[in-house]
Order: structure tokens, then C-alpha cells, then sequence
């Protein structure tokens, strides 16, 4: 019973982190009529999405943990390489994701590691946040942290959906923007 409700608060939060982002581009671009269509037409293909899409209860165990060490690993290694040095966040992460994702050709046998590739994907766009956002190491610590949380409560909502990785990681940085802007009051 617990776990389906983890679910359903997770569908939940992911389903308003979705409206939310696409109602702050709609008041962004109140004047132009043609990104007004086309984000309607997004919010209408969001919508049929989750009528679409139910949601599958998976069983979560500590075994699971793992994956938030390994969205911090993700989140932590792109941002010290953007912002470190003169690589862009996007070549950052993508030298990251590379790089992981011959973990599980080499340690076949670990069936921790399989999953790796996309815990650490998932960091990596944790770790894209840009230095204005993310105020220091403190703040990549703590989203990644959520943003872990998110994707092992998330196990079974969208499963084989593009855009996943991504949406959990905007989800970690907003919470921990908001938590910080709060904390900061």
C-alpha cells in the first residue's frame, strides 16, 4: 500500500513539474501567438500522456539506494567539469554519460553496476545547472540527492519514456532552488 502511494505522489509531483514548467513559458511568451500554439499543443500531448500512461507499481527495496551515490557521481562530475574548466555543461555531461556508459561491458557480472548508465545520465543534467542557479557544491549536493529520491520513487512511472532522466533532474534543482530560496528568507 505504501509503495503505490510513493507512486502516485511521485506521478503526482512529476505531472506538476511538467504544468509548471510549461505554464511559466506561456506567461514568458504571452506576445507571440505562434509559441502560444505550439505550447498548447504540448500541454494537449502532455495531457493525452498521462490519461495514456498508468501508473505500475514497482517494488523498491534499499537495494535501490544506490542510485542517489550514483546521480551525485553524475550531477557532482559534470558540474566540476563545466565549471572548472572551458567545457560547455552539455559537452560536460556528455563526456560523463560516455564514460559510464562502458561500465556495464566491463563489470558484467555486477548487477549494481548495470544500472549505473542511467543513474549517473540522470546526474548529469543535475549537474548542467548553471553556476547563476547552483550557488556551490552544497547546492549539487542537495539536488542530487533529491533528484536520486525522485528517480527510485519514479521507478515505475514512465517506464521506457523519453524525457524521464531529464524531468526528475529539473524537478531535484527546482526543489532544491525553492528549498534554498526559502531557506535563504
Amino acid at each position: 500500500m505504501t509503495n503505490k502511494r510513493v507512486k502516485q505522489v511521485t506521478f503526482i509531483l512529476i505531472l506538476l513539474i511538467h504544468f509548471s514548467y510549461v505554464g511559466v513559458l506561456l506567461y514568458s511568451y504571452l506576445e507571440n501567438p505562434y509559441i502560444i500554439g505550439g505550447l498548447l499543443l504540448i500541454l494537449l500531448m502532455l495531457v493525452v500522456t498521462y490519461i495514456k500512461k498508468p501508473v505500475r507499481p514497482q517494488h523498491n527495496s534499499l537495494d535501490e539506494i544506490h542510485s542517489i551515490f550514483f546521480v551525485f557521481i553524475g550531477a557532482f562530475s559534470t558540474y566540476v567539469l563545466h565549471t572548472s574548466t572551458v567545457l560547455s555543461a552539455v559537452l560536460a555531461a556528455s563526456m560523463v554519460g560516455l564514460v559510464v556508459s562502458f561500465v556495464p561491458n566491463i563489470f558484467k557480472n555486477n548487477i549494481t553496476l548495470q544500472s549505473m548508465p542511467a543513474a549517473v545520465y540522470c546526474g548529469t543534467f543535475v549537474g548542467m545547472t548553471s553556476a547563476v542557479v547552483a550557488s556551490g557544491y552544497l547546492f549539487i549536493f542537495l539536488a542530487s540527492c533529491i533528484t536520486g529520491l525522485l528517480l527510485v520513487s519514479a521507478s515505475g512511472v514512465f517506464h521506457n519514456m523519453g524525457g524521464k532522466l531529464g524531468t526528475l533532474a529539473f524537478g531535484g534543482v527546482l526543489l532544491t532552488f525553492v528549498i534554498t530560496l526559502i531557506a535563504g528568507s
